[in-house]
């Protein structure tokens, strides 16, 4: 087919070549584009426009673009639609792409908003919190699915961060979310896209169908359903549902989603949502030469239908056709990328060139400024001095300026109403000059304010373009650049406008520079920065602040060999205001990395387990191995170090330990290691709690914080350390290690020098800024005087608490105790120890009530409470330790009665495991039996017979003093015993999911109040509640327990103020704490260890003990109450010397204890609607 061509000659050589049948045409292009739109990566790329300028949709399938010159190229391009009058944007970049890029999903980098909407972030939502009674509704994700009865809620939703729009209650484990929305027709799009910002997991459904997850487990959710990880809110990710767009459907469609909290106990929870289609992105496989060229734009037949050729480029300015039915090819000075070109052409680019005289930086007041310009045409020069970006309506230059006092001007060259070029921007410092480094920033002033206020906005969509200068100490200007501007933090990110708040600058291509070619940082040594973040210091900033504590930390952790983010100090003004002393710190990124580790690929976590760079299998494969592994064992220990930098981790756990920062390890940390097979790293961040300066007391235990406080769940580094103290060879390497730093990097002498250093350093603009703001400058000399203390006595408060908690030894315990089974065969057994620690056995058989009694000569004699059980029907199995601190097995038939042989095994020997310091306790769960005991170091260990007996210490716990019960809880095996520290902790594992190699426990903590003696965990409804005897006095150090948000959020909060000496039942309540009551008529009456068991039959639980005059007495559980009575007053008993155990009988209900009389005989209370008492020992003939 022939096409009628013509030529239109153009200014400057530039020609259009266009064949006039067809109707799509090459509309406008940037061949610079330094600060217009941005492409889907978040880059400046420079672009192509095509227009349909006919009445028809038109279909560019195996349409080619291609260009001429040197190396001419060619792309074809995809079957796009381009609707009559409409526009598509090509990104001429040279990536030879249509797909998404992956960066285009990740909302925290990318720029890319979506096309279209479906379901906003702010959007209302039908919402509920599932109960664990009522359980999880069924079809709540199905498209019909009434939910009427789900309250209405804003997002986001969560607890804990001051932040969202719908507060859920306070330990809120999962929410689930509702939202309907109504589709005209099915899209054409497939770029559908969910957006979700989380703490800590989800799982997202679209019409009743699972598109996505993260940190969730796998296959139908219930209503104890919990992530599988833990994650800080902040940052939202984007999730690809492309290949689930056919799910939409014409009218009424349903996205839901269930938010998942990694505990009940977790500190906060977040979930913000939406779903849309990002819009088609198209990348040439070449770019537009800047310096000139030409571009074709052929059918599939090969016929040309448009071609432009174009001379050298100006910067952010276009060439382009005229609105007119010719299309004039001319140049615009304001880009219209998928628009109309509607602006007026220049014939020729414009250029213009600014100059302030005198240079910006330090001047006396009365300086006159002259603002001048070097221009292709006739311009006027027009300026702003608040930071807003000049407009045609702007002052206009017309002489010198005068200033004053400390001012800003932000200026442009104009032709008309367009601006020519871009703005820049003079700061001039008048008057009193800075002692300080000064970062002065420009931006629209409501940028600014919108970035300082919200709070919640994060990623690349949250920054602002602004401008940075930055002046040296002696007032020069050394940089000047675009960069954008974030806020940065976490709590530090609420307050007003008046408050001072952290910053992020990114430095990047589309504002300026990709990079800061200055030594901003000094000890850094470090030659160009991509970003820096500017830290307010916020727990320690005026007026009550040191200022100095987090950078004194990473200071330190420095001289320890530790890799840190170096920093300096500056005066921060925005806007010409002064905003005070900030702390200006590297970003720890894999740009950081590559600048202090040598270039590479890494993986970098922060807290919250979120990704920073790289992936996070190294790291969760780190977490899995520690939890279930044995780093007790050599080899174990050899394969952690190929893993982790030992010396750096120990360096990094000692130097927060010293400098008891309590707001860490579940906070404030990052760890890195370089890819394929670094080793990781970890570094200090955020340590503003350090050095006296959280809420806490100065003689806080750092190891009673470690092992058993914060209350805010077990994150990898503690679990590593606390691991790792398992090993005898770490154990002393980590003492060695506090003693030589103790000596060096952390002694009095340089702790003071470092201190002071910074001290003086900023001394003079503190001063200023306290003035300004009409604070007390005695408060900072206070402040500074209470670091300085720290540094003298924390050295030598550090070396006690490492003595005393590395010499802890757990005392052994005996326990005269009684042990009782009932096999399947039907035969009863009693064993305990009679007056001369002799074991005694009673039996009776199936058919009988009588008991018969017999001495058990087992070897070695017994040293405490003995346990039962059996594998068979007819047989009982006897574990004990042994006087000479070993666990042994004994076992024996049932039906040989008191002439039957015992087979003898000493467990811990022939597993080679250290020798137990209190009684074994023993559980059989589908026919294996578990035992756990303690040992002399505090450890647990579990040891288990699947064929074959097994071990395995329980990983990562706090260290226990005394002994571990073992229970069985449907599939879950529970330990709960006392800490060193006086905590009560259960840790519980699944048995349906383990494996010998993989025993992944879960621990929880009962904190608030010491315990005395052996805790005892019970299951009431669902939640796992715990008694224990509440100790007048801590035992040693009280482990730190931060409940602020508790104290200011939970209704009905409230601290226990019940008597001591007395049980406590702790019940879960959905919370991070649970809440503490009294059992009513225990205080001071407890002589030995209570027992606790759960009636199945009336589904009620006991609990009984021995008061301090011999007399049993049993306690019921009514609600939050229990009820007490006496059994053995009122079966007329004799009063115990021993302990008593109970239990409820399953079929009848009736409630049994045995327990040991004076003389050693053992008895029997029966409760069948009265209560009845039985002498089981045969009376001596």
């Amino acid at each position: 087919m022939l096409h009628r061509i013509t030529f239109s000659v153009l200014l400057a050589g530039m020609i259009s070549v266009q064949a006039e049948t067809h109707p799509i045409r090459i509309n406008e292009l940037l061949a610079s584009n330094r600060g217009g739109a941005l492409d889907d990566t978040g880059a400046s790329s420079d672009w192509l426009e095509l227009h349909n300028t006919g009445d028809e949709v038109l279909r560019l399938a195996k349409f080619q673009l291609s260009s001429s010159g040197d190396k001419p190229s060619a792309w074809t391009l995809p079957n796009i639609a381009i609707e009559p009058g409409g526009y598509q944007l090509i990104w001429m970049s040279g990536q030879d792409r249509v797909a998404l890029s992956p960066e285009a999903l990740r909302a925290s980098t990318a720029t890319l908003p979506f096309k279209s909407i479906l379901v906003a972030t702010d959007a209302k939502w039908k919402y509920r919190v599932p109960s664990r009674r009522d359980g999880l509704a069924k079809d709540w994700t199905a498209v019909d699915f009434d939910d009427s009865k789900f309250a209405l809620g804003q997002a986001g939703f969560g607890y804990g961060d001051d932040d969202d729009a719908t507060e859920l209650p306070v330990g809120t484990g999962m929410v689930v979310l509702r939202h309907t929305f109504q589709l005209p027709e099915r899209p054409l799009s497939q770029s559908l896209v969910l957006e979700v910002d989380f703490d800590d997991g989800f799982v997202a459904y679209l019409n009743g169908t699972r598109v996505a997850a993260a940190n969730a487990p796998g296959g139908k959710l219930n209503a104890n359903s919990m992530a599988t990880e833990g994650r800080e809110a902040g940052t939202a990710d984007r999730f690809d549902l492309s290949a689930h767009v056919d799910l939409l459907r014409e009218g009424k469609n349903v996205l839901a989603i269930a938010g998942l909290n990694a505990g009940r106990g977790s500190s906060d929870m977040s979930l913000i949502a939406g779903l849309g289609f990002l819009p088609t992105t198209l990348h040439a496989s070449f770019r537009l030469a800047k310096e000139g060229g030409e571009i074709k734009l052929s059918a599939p037949d090969g016929q040309v239908v448009d071609s432009v050729r174009y001379g050298e480029q100006v910067t952010d300015q276009t060439y382009g056709r005229a609105q007119t039915k010719a299309g004039k090819l001319g140049f615009f000075l304001t880009p219209t990328p998928g628009a109309a070109n509607d602006g007026p052409q220049q014939a020729k680019p414009v250029e213009s060139k600014l100059k302030f005289s005198p240079k910006p930086g330090v001047h006396e007041a009365g300086v006159k400024v002259s603002i001048t310009t070097e221009a292709s045409d006739k311009v006027d020069i027009r300026y702003t001095r608040d930071g807003a970006e000049p407009t045609a309506e702007s002052q206009r230059v017309d002489g010198p300026i005068q200033l004053d006092k400390t001012g800003l001007f932000r200026a442009a060259a104009f032709v008309g109403d367009e601006r020519v070029g871009t703005i820049k921007s003079a700061t001039y410092l008048v008057g009193r000059q800075p002692k300080l480094p000064v970062i002065s920033i420009s931006m629209k002033p409501e940028d600014f304010y919108e970035v300082h206020m919200r709070s919640s906005a994060t990623g690349r969509g949250s920054e602002r373009t602004s401008h940075m200068e930055l002046f040296n100490i002696k007032g020069n200007r050394k940089v000047s650049t675009g960069f954008g501007l974030r806020l940065h933090g976490g709590a530090g990110r609420r307050g007003d406008f008046n408050t001072k708040k952290s910053y992020r600058a990114y430095f990047r291509d589309v504002y300026g520079s990709p990079k800061v070619k200055y030594n901003i940082i000094p000890s850094a040594d470090v030659k160009d920065f991509d970003k820096l973040v500017l830290r307010a210091n916020a727990n320690d900033r005026a007026p009550g602040g040191a200022y100095i504590r987090d950078q004194l930390m990473r200071d330190l952790h420095k001289d320890m060999g530790g890799l840190v983010s170096n920093g300096t100090w500056c005066l921060l003004y925005v806007n010409g205001k002064n905003y005070g002393v900030y702390n200006v710190v590297e970003r720890m990124d894999e740009e950081f990395m590559a600048s202090h580790s040598g270039k590479g690929e890494y993986d970098i976590m922060k807290t919250g387990n979120t990704i920073l760079s790289g992936t996070r299998d190294d790291w969760d494969d780190l977490r899995r191995f520690i939890e279930a592994t044995d780093l007790s064992k050599k080899k174990n220990y050899e394969a952690l170090k190929q893993r982790v930098d030992i010396e750096d981790f120990t360096a990094y756990m000692i130097v927060n330990l010293w400098g008891q920062n309590y707001d860490w390890p579940h906070n404030n940390w990052y760890a890195a290691r370089k890819l394929p097979d670094g080793k990781w790293r970890f570094m200090c961040w955020d340590s503003e709690w350090g050095i006296r300066g959280g809420p806490y007391k100065p003689d806080t235990g750092s190891y009673a914080f470690i092992d058993s406080g914060g209350a805010y769940g077990f994150s990898t580094q503690r679990k590593m350390f606390i691991a790792l103290l398992g090993n005898p060879e770490y154990r002393e390497y980590y003492q060695a290690e506090v003693r030589r730093h103790l000596d060096g990097a952390l002694s009095e002498e340089n702790v003071l020098r470092r201190a002071r250093q910074l001290r003086d350093f900023i001394a003079d603009e503190v001063t200023h800024e306290y003035r300004i703001r009409n604070y007390n400058i005695q408060t900072w000399h206070r402040k500074i005087g209470e670091v300085e203390e720290f540094g003298r006595v924390a050295g030598e408060n550090f070396r006690k608490w490492t003595d005393d908690y590395f010499a802890f030894r757990n005392k052994p315990v005996s326990n005269h105790g009684i042990a009782r089974l009932q096999n399947e065969a039907g035969y009863r057994h009693v064993v305990h120890r009679n007056t001369d620690g002799e074991w005694s056995e009673l039996i009776a058989t199936p058919d009988s009530d009588d008991w018969a009694a017999v001495s058990l000569p087992l070897s070695p004699p017994a040293n405490g409470r003995p346990a039962l059980f059996a594998l068979n029907d007819n047989e009982r199995r006897l574990v004990y330790r042994g006087t000479d601190g070993h666990i042994y097995e004994h076992a024996s038939a049932s039906s040989a009665g008191v002439d039957g042989k015992w087979t003898r095994r000493n467990l811990t020997g022939a597993l080679g495991l250290p020798k137990a310091a209190a009684d074994p306790s023993v559980v059989v769960a589908n026919g294996v039996p578990h035992v756990v005991y303690v040992d002399e170091l505090g450890e647990i260990r579990e040891l288990w017979n699947d064929g074959q007996w097994r071990q395995c210490p329980l990983p990562a716990m706090p260290r226990a003093e005394g002994g571990a019960v073992a229970s069985l809880d449907g599939s879950t095996l529970r330990v709960i015993y006392r800490s060193m520290f006086g905590v009560p902790y259960e840790q519980s594992l699944q048995l349906d999911t383990a494996t010998p190699e993989n025993r992944s426990w879960r621990t929880e903590g009962v904190h608030r109040l010491p315990a005395l003696g052996q805790p005892l965990g019970l299951t009431v409804n669902g939640r796992r509640d715990a008694v224990f005897q509440v100790d007048r006095t801590w035992p040693r150090r009280p482990p730190f327990v931060f409940d602020w948000n508790e104290r200011r959020r939970v209704p009905g909060y409230f601290t226990y103020e019940g008597d001591r000496n007395a049980l406590v039942y702790a019940k879960e309540i959905g919370q991070r704490f649970k809440n503490q009551y009294h059992v009513a008529h225990t205080t001071d009456q407890l002589d030995g260890q209570f027992t606790l068991f759960r009636d199945t039959k009336n589904k009620r639980h006991y609990l009984a003990f021995r008061d301090t005059e011999g007399g049993i007495r049993e306690s019921v559980l009514q609600g939050d109450k229990w009820a007490m009575t006496k059994p053995s007053e009122l079966a007329d008993a004799p009063q115990a010397k021993g302990d008593p155990i109970g239990w409820a009988d399953e079929i009848t209900g009736v409630r049994h204890y045995l327990y040991q009389s004076e003389n050693g005989d053992v008895h029997q209370l029966s409760y069948d609607g009265n209560w009845t008492h039985q002498a089981l020992s045969p009376k001596a003939e």
